[in-house]
């Protein structure tokens, strides 16, 4: 019998995202080899049994042809499907979207919704069980109920074509524990609650100019007010939210709260809950309170049985000394199995 205190299982533990590779261009920009079969292999033997592969289709797939998924992209998908099942590495078909903080989910983002998906699920729908969909990466600026409303006619098209593969449902409000709360209860025995994890945001995300922080830096976790810069000169209102909240938020309770709540929802929903992101920034933050804060989460995250994939694998929030670089020789090693990770001998 499971544990009171835990999420029922997903089918999958931990892993990574794969980033900026299919993200942000259209896709006679995107560079197919920027990850190969070998980039899954080093994966797997650093322990993962999942990937996370964000795609934008938003930015390939346009209206005049009825958002067709272009065939470079499916040729790159194919690929995916087949690495997976000879792997038995799990990989997440993730729709992507822009994220800044000025960007927002159009209330008619079903135009482009329906027919990526669609595609995709006639395509894979007798793919391997290893093959996973993320219906849409944390939707924002949109009405709760506007978003539940479409995320559930979502389900019952992708459901006509494919009953096979797991699919993976996020609340509004940027995949907020809140708004997972209130998604409807598909009565699918195979989905999965997605949720985001960043917190405390004004720790993870210093320095970050895409999040209005560029001004936020030396910030430590856990909280400590001996430690705490000045508030920069005529603050911006995130920087004011920043400085007034961290006091509360910064703490390790309040991160050890945070994760109290999945158990009892996952128990009633009767399924599993999912860590799609976690991570902290190497803009600002030193090696040591960076190392601390993964650790501190990642055990979390294992204590309640909660699956999980970090952002990233590459880039500023990665695994990588330098944010790139060769496997598994720059690897960040202590950050790496601070994160349950295997590293393999150099």
């Amino acid at each position: 019998m499971q544990a009171e205190n835990k999420t029922i299982a997903a089918p999958f533990h931990k892993g990574v995202n794969f980033t900026n590779w299919l993200e942000y261009r259209p896709a006679e920009q995107i560079e197919r080899d920027m990850f190969t079969k070998k980039d899954f292999e080093n994966a797997v033997s650093l322990g993962c049994d999942v990937i996370r592969i964000p795609i934008h289709f938003e930015r390939m797939c346009f209206e005049e042809d009825g958002y067709k998924i272009p065939d470079k992209i499916v040729s790159i998908m194919d690929d995916i499907a087949a690495w997976s099942a000879e792997l038995k590495l799990y990989v997440i078909f993730d729709f992507h979207n822009r994220t800044d903080a000025a960007s927002f989910t159009p209330p008619d983002v079903e135009k482009v919704l329906n027919p990526v998906w669609m595609q995709i699920a006639e395509r894979y729908k007798d793919a391997s069980d290893y093959l996973v969909y993320e219906l849409m990466n944390e939707p924002h600026g949109i009405e709760i109920e506007t978003w539940n409303a479409i995320i559930y006619r979502l389900h019952g098209l992708i459901r006509s074509i494919d009953r096979k593969h797991y699919l993976i449902v996020g609340g509004a409000d940027w995949n907020s524990t809140a708004a997972m709360k209130t998604l409807p209860d598909f009565q699918d025995e195979r989905i999965i609650y997605n949720f985001h994890f960043y917190e405390p945001h004004t720790f993870t995300h210093q320095g970050a100019g895409w999040a209005n922080m560029q001004r936020v830096r030396n910030i430590p976790f856990p909280y400590d007010p001996d430690k705490m810069p000045e508030l920069p000169e005529n603050p911006t209102e995130t920087e004011r939210r920043c400085f007034e909240e961290y006091p509360k938020k910064g703490t390790i309770e309040a991160v050890e709260a945070f994760f109290d709540e999945y158990a009892v929802f996952s128990r009633e929903r009767k399924a599993p809950v999912f860590c799609g992101e976690f991570g902290c920034s190497t803009i600002c933050v030193g090696q040591e309170e960076r190392v601390f804060w993964y650790k501190t989460v990642t055990d979390l995250l294992d204590q309640k049985g909660i699956a999980r994939t970090s952002w990233d694998y590459y880039g500023g929030f990665g695994i990588f000394r330098d944010g790139h670089g060769n496997f598994p020789e720059d690897l960040n090693r202590e950050l790496c199995e601070a994160m349950g990770f295997t590293v393999p001998n150099v």
